[in-house]
Formats: structure tokens, C-alpha cells, sequence
């Protein structure tokens, strides 16, 4: 029985994966660390202060309703469903604009919670001068506008 000869061909891709991280001071003097996980259709997003704390994170992706509407779908991955709410906040908005799946852990240094719509909005503009949304970002900007 002789052996099937088969051939394979071997393609160059662009990369599914780039990691990139940086610091932004917002409010007065807090300095937040921004790690971004670019997969295909997919974003990982950490916020952070200098304590590294990683105690919430949540998932968001954009619901296909049948009837032409849909929503967002969102869960908490890890922590409480209280304590873990500006994380699925944050994935909410940012799927619901975006139309990727989002996770993302908000992790706000102690007292400076109330400086979480301008750490989004920090996130937004990065990644919209990175090419990482391609959707409306001046809603979504307009719709942190709000917190």
C-alpha cells in the first residue's frame, strides 16, 4: 500500500495577541496602572493602583437579541456581586459600545472610587488612539460624561 503524499503550506499572520500596559495620573495626583490584553475580538482590561489589589473582575459581551434589539450580558468572574460592581459596570459600557466581549477588573486605590469614570475615560481615549475600537467612542465618552 503506498503512502498518500500530502503537502502543507505555511502562511505568515499578524500576531492575536499584544499586552500593553501604562500609567495615568487622573483626579489630583492618583496614579492608575492600565494593563490592556488585546485578543481577536476580545479585551482584557486591568485597572489599578500601586497596591496591584486584584480582588474584582467581570465579563461583558453584547447580547444578539432575536428581535433585532439586544442588550449587554454581564456576570461577575471573581468577587461578590456588590463589591465587584464597578468592574461589571465598566464591562457593560464598554461591550455595549464597543461590540467586543470585555474583561476588566477596576480596582480603585481606597478612596479614590469616585475617579472611576475618568480612569474609562482614559481607557477610551487610549484605546481609540490605538485602533483597538473600532466603533463610536464619542458615545461611549458622552455616556461616561454621566458618572
Amino acid at each position: 500500500m503506498e503512502a498518500a503524499a500530502y503537502s502543507a503550506r505555511v502562511e505568515a499572520t499578524e500576531p492575536q495577541f499584544r499586552h500593553e500596559m501604562f500609567v495615568s495620573t487622573v483626579g489630583s495626583g492618583v496614579d492608575l496602572a492600565f494593563q490592556v490584553y488585546h485578543l481577536s475580538d476580545q479585551l482584557y482590561v486591568y485597572i489599578g493602583g500601586a497596591d496591584g489589589r486584584f480582588e474584582d473582575c467581570a465579563f461583558g459581551v453584547k447580547a444578539r437579541g432575536s428581535l433585532g434589539g439586544g442588550g449587554v450580558a454581564t456576570t461577575t468572574l471573581l468577587g461578590t456581586e456588590s463589591s465587584s460592581r464597578a468592574s461589571s459596570d465598566a464591562a457593560r459600557r464598554l461591550a455595549m459600545r464597543s461590540g467586543k466581549s470585555i474583561v476588566i477588573s477596576v480596582n480603585m486605590p481606597e478612596g479614590a472610587e469616585d475617579l472611576q469614570g475618568e480612569a474609562e475615560k482614559v481607557l477610551i481615549r487610549y484605546l481609540r488612539e490605538n485602533g483597538a475600537l473600532e466603533s463610536d467612542l464619542k458615545s461611549l465618552e458622552r455616556a461616561l460624561g454621566g458618572l
